[in-house]
């Protein structure tokens, strides 16, 4: 595979930029996740626009770490001028700023490029995911939704294909019991739903039953029902008739799966690139879609994130729209796209991409599965990290066996309803 440096070399040649004096230049200080392909994206911007520079700060570890050093940032002075969240941050932050009087909607920028110019580049769905209220707070530059990734050998050797793997949850159950049931060094499946960073893999599980994360009036969950439980007793089969080991993070069983050990490994789209530089040729590694519990009704969180613009200076808005844009264009998406496995976010990278999806299979998963693409759904009042805390606990037990889905279903209403009553 090309580098980034390489693959990036063309992107946007014709966008033609007068030189700007020193004193017209506007620097602009750019925080994010750490994304490995960023740094030669904004590098290349840099050097097509020499009356805008990029400042691209050190990145935060996760997103979360990431949310509370803007936060920390919006109440010292010292927050930066565009700032990438992840679509379930969005709605917090703007909320935060707007106690301040000092959000900064899109909708004007959005205007003056006209109505044609914003069809032509954005389908109505992928501006939904950074919108709050129906108003325009960021711009999507990242989407992937959740996917199984296999080892395509481990599969076959138990009877299975990939190119008819289960639909269903019970399917895949039994497959990774097969798996597992090949030696002691072998595990089916490797997925710790309470082992991330945020509740993004839970959120798979309640939002596929049909179920939403929290109630209307965001007082406590919205799954404390038989979709709840459905979702907790998924949870809990894979993993105790597979034998499987519960983690605190997904290193153990990333490591694991490209060592060949582990037949399936739930993860982002995004990852499909590291994945298979990871795995390399010690085996065939495929993407299939992430089963819904709920084929009909179900949904799945789009993981990802948005640019937003921080800056309360005139100009400097105006030279962050034009970094917006330049991230968000067609040939910025589709490197982006060949350098991780994200969907692109501008519908007009779908041409320049053609060939390279019939070339890599893996690439497409993502695709097929957007019919089933909802909200990465936003906790209120930046109570994320709290209700993360006391949930993570909570599913470790049930994947243990140390819990039972009904207490399981208990002990998480009771404990979001404590921290939602406090917020």
């Amino acid at each position: 595979m090309k580098t980034t440096r390489t693959l990036l070399a063309a992107v946007l040649l014709g966008s033609i930029v007068l030189p700007a004096s020193a004193q017209d230049q506007i620097t602009l200080d750019f925080y994010h996740t750490q994304l490995d392909f960023l740094p030669a994206i904004v590098q290349k911007f840099n050097e097509t626009h020499p009356n805008i520079q990029i400042n691209d700060l050190a990145p935060a570890e996760s997103y979360l770490p990431g949310d509370q050093n803007v936060i920390r940032g919006l109440m010292t002075g010292t927050a930066p001028d565009i700032y990438l969240p992840s679509y379930a941050s969005i709605a917090t932050l703007v909320g935060l700023f707007q106690e301040r009087g000092q959000e900064v909607p899109l909708t004007s920028f959005l205007e003056a490029e006209g109505a044609d110019w914003v069809s032509t580049n954005y389908a109505d769905a992928i501006l939904d995911l950074a919108q709050v209220d129906d108003v325009q707070y960021a711009m999507p530059f990242n989407a992937s939704l959740p996917v199984m990734y296999v080892n395509q050998e481990l599969i076959e050797q138990v009877g299975g294909s990939v190119d008819d793997f289960p639909t269903t949850w019970d399917g895949v159950t039994e497959l990774a019991t097969k798996i597992s049931a090949l030696g002691d060094q072998y595990e089916g499946i490797s997925f710790s739903v309470g082992g991330f960073a945020s509740d993004w893999l839970w959120q798979m599980m309640v939002l596929s039953t049909g179920a939403s994360m929290l109630n209307d009036e965001m007082t406590g969950i919205g799954y404390d029902n038989e979709q709840g439980l459905e979702a907790l007793r998924v949870t809990q089969d894979f993993a105790v008739k597979s034998g499987m080991s519960v983690y605190a993070s997904a290193t153990p069983s990333t490591q694991q799966f490209y060592a060949g050990t582990v037949g399936i490994i739930v993860g982002s789209s995004a990852s499909t690139v590291s994945h298979s530089q990871a795995v390399g040729d010690r085996f065939t590694m495929r993407t299939v879609r992430f089963p819904l519990i709920d084929a009909e009704n179900g949904s799945l969180p789009a993981g990802g994130n948005a640019l937003m613009i921080l800056t309360q200076d005139e100009a400097k808005q105006a030279a962050a729209w034009e970094f917006v844009k330049y991230m968000t264009s067609p040939e910025v998406q589709a490197e982006v796209a060949k350098l991780s496995g994200y969907m692109p976010t501008n519908q007009q990278s779908a041409e320049v991409l053609a060939g390279f999806y019939a070339e890599n299979p893996n690439f497409q998963t993502v695709f097929n599965s957007m019919d089933a693409a909802g909200k990465w759904f936003a906790y209120p009042n930046n109570t994320a990290p709290d209700l993360l805390k006391e949930l993570s606990p909570i599913l470790d037990g049930l994947q243990r066996g140390n819990v039972t889905p009904e207490d399981a279903l208990v002990q998480i209403r009771d404990s979001h309803a404590a921290i939602l009553a406090n917020q």
